[in-house]
């Protein structure tokens, strides 16, 4: 094999990862969203959640890749209200309700 060929099979593999990493997430936010709504008794919307921001954060346990997802949720069926959820690296940090009632707050991180 040459060096192109080997830089192009390690550039796919990379990507792969990334892509199966991405979607590890992906599916933790989702879960986490469900069990969210299903304990305040809130009906989640559209069946989907969405990155809304990437970046880099300061944690203890150094410089960590930040994701806030998006979801969307009723409380009443003719609503729409927000939520989002944070994850650093692998670890939920946060999960953060627009709630009629007043904005909820679940530090995931104490959950540990």
């Amino acid at each position: 094999m040459s060096v192109a060929e080997l830089s192009l099979l390690f550039g796919g593999g990379l990507v792969i990862g990334l892509w199966w990493w991405s979607m590890q997430a992906h599916d933790r936010v989702d879960f986490i969203s469900r069990e969210v709504c299903k304990d305040l008794d809130v009906q989640r919307l559209d069946e989907a959640v969405s990155l809304r921001r990437l970046g880099l954060a300061r944690t203890e346990y150094g410089v960590m890749l930040e994701r806030v997802f998006r979801f969307e949720f009723s409380v009443n069926g003719a609503d729409r209200r927000r939520g989002e959820i944070c994850l650093h690296g692998e670890l939920p940090r946060w999960v953060h309700l627009c709630h009629p009632d007043g904005d909820i707050h679940i530090d995931l991180s104490a959950r540990r």
